[in-house]
């Protein structure tokens, strides 16, 4: 079978869009009166979308939502000698992810002095003027690295969001960003969000032996192939969510599955986040010191269908900007991902197919140009539906 290609084209060649900010200001000084129509979603999308007072579902389903929280998961005493200690984490950890998807985890090694210096970073860079970010931004063959405030390869349904990141692994491209846009390569900057991916890669590798522990595998099961030497694809993202004047019309993230193994995301004290449980949208409320930790589709498709990557969103404020730090694990391009046999029922066979990151990635990249979030290229890979 061949393996798709990703293909990105400009939305529109000929026309150059304003950037977010330089929106923003135009609506807030009455330059413009309405959201441009490429930033406006659908009713479905938006409707109980509430960002003036973060509810996030309509009335009716208040009491059901009330009841519903994002797990918890907490790390304290991981480095102790007890196995007990360390296979409850690994069963409250595994369970979060065969229900929700989704878990936070607090009580981390990751030391606050490394968060409050990455923070700073992030807010550093998104103070500058729009002509000095734009300096870091990459041509629309690499999306979603370097500065991304237009989104011209997309004409319609675009999120309200600017965002900045790059590689960490195998090769860092932090240092060559930043010479980008301070002459003196800002050392501080680069320092800052070294030491963030480090710490963050470190934890994620810990969450992926538990999470294989929780499925009575060999802890080294997935992590193995997360090493510095494996070929994986460790990459960063700050997420800036400016304020918006028209916040009921549109969303910071459109609901979307991570087309990784693991992602890592420190959010600031602003709500946003969103976690789809059944056909009820749950807000991940912001917790001092935590992390929040999704499936994404490889390790669905890794863990046979035990654990879910589900589809999250995030919505916009008209008063309050927001931050999220993300961290994303992917595999190694040229690794064939398939359940451990362990997974699979005797007599059956796995869910999915065998296949690469490099094959699912040439699908999901040409479902993505064309407006198309959903989990379609993880869909393509199912057994059922595979075609040779």
């Amino acid at each position: 079978m061949a393996t798709a290609k990703p293909i990105y084209q400009l939305a529109t060649p000929t026309q150059v869009y304003d950037n977010i900010r330089t929106v923003e200001a135009q609506l807030r000084s009455c330059i413009i009166d309405s959201l441009p129509e490429r930033y406006i979603w659908p009713g479905e999308v938006v409707e109980n979308l509430k960002p003036a007072n973060h509810e996030t579902v309509a009335k009716e389903k208040e009491d059901v939502v009330q009841n519903l929280a994002i797990p918890v998961v907490d790390l304290a005493g991981i480095d102790s000698a007890s196995e007990e200690v360390r296979a409850r984490i690994a069963r409250e950890m595994g369970k979060a992810c065969e229900e929700w998807g989704f878990f936070q985890v607090i009580n981390t090694a990751v030391p606050a002095a490394v968060m409050e210096q990455v923070n700073d970073s992030a807010r550093e860079f998104f103070a500058l003027p729009v002509e000095e970010m734009e300096k870091a931004s990459e041509p629309p063959g690499k999306p979603l690295m370097g500065y991304g405030g237009r989104l011209s390869f997309l004409s319609s349904k675009v999120p309200w969001v600017e965002y900045l990141g790059e590689f960490h692994i195998p090769e860092p491209g932090v240092e060559a960003l930043a010479k980008k846009v301070w002459e003196d390569g800002n050392p501080k900057f680069c320092k800052a969000i070294t030491d963030y991916c480090n710490s963050a890669e470190q934890l994620g590798l810990l969450i992926l032996e538990l999470l294989a522990e929780s499925l009575n595998l060999p802890k080294d099961t997935y992590s193995q192939h997360f090493q510095r030497t494996s070929g994986y694809q460790g990459s960063w993202r700050f997420n800036y969510y400016t304020r918006c004047p028209r916040a009921s019309e549109t969303v910071g993230q459109g609901p979307h599955s991570d087309p990784v193994a693991l992602t890592i995301l420190r959010q600031d004290q602003v709500p946003g986040l969103q976690v789809r449980k059944g056909n009820t949208w749950i807000t991940a409320e912001p917790l001092s010191g935590a992390f929040v930790v999704n499936v994404g589709d490889f390790l669905q498709a890794w863990s046979n269908d035990r654990f879910k990557s589900v589809e999250h969103r995030a919505f916009v404020n008209e008063k309050r900007e927001r931050l999220s730090m993300i961290y994303f694990m992917s595999p190694p391009p040229v690794l064939n991902i398939e359940a451990p046999s362990k997974l699979v029922p005797e007599n059956q066979q796995s869910v999915y197919r065998t296949f690469t990151y490099a094959e699912y990635l040439g699908i999901m990249f040409q479902n993505r140009v064309t407006g198309d979030f959903s989990k379609k290229a993880l869909d393509y890979m199912r057994r059922e539906t595979a075609t040779e």
